[in-house]
């Protein structure tokens, strides 16, 4: 099932506006007279706007959904650090080598999270 599908089968009120375009009553706020624009991009994503000001992370929270649900295609679960947490170690790992490279000693905490960027980056000593 698309996503849109996921969506347009749990709101209230809902009627075409357009070609891929719906309107319909916004679940996250008491509403009765349809405040919810609803469209699907060509990719398949869901887009919604409340004209009565609710946030997306309303509108999924009433529709026990996550942002990640208004997106088609499989899930996959992510695996190993993120690519800002490796850039981080990577950073840590650079100055404190660079440091020691200019014959500075590193103090105990600073050394130590040396270590932690080291192991976690896979340097071999």
């Amino acid at each position: 099932m698309m996503p849109i599908d996921r969506i347009l089968i749990q709101l209230d009120k809902v009627k075409a506006s357009g070609p891929n375009k719906w309107k319909a009553c916004c679940p996250a706020h008491d509403d009765k007279d349809p405040s919810l624009a609803i469209s699907e991009a060509e990719d398949g994503k869901v887009l919604l706007h409340c004209w009565a000001g609710c946030t997306i992370h309303q509108i999924t929270a009433a529709l026990e959904m996550d942002l990640g649900d208004l997106f088609p295609g499989d899930k996959k679960e992510r695996r190993g650090p993120s690519k800002a947490a490796i850039k981080h170690e990577q950073i840590v790992y650079h100055i404190a080598l660079n440091s020691l490279m200019r014959g500075n000693h590193l103090n105990a905490n600073d050394q130590a999270r040396f270590e932690l960027a080291k192991q976690r980056l896979g340097v071999k000593p």
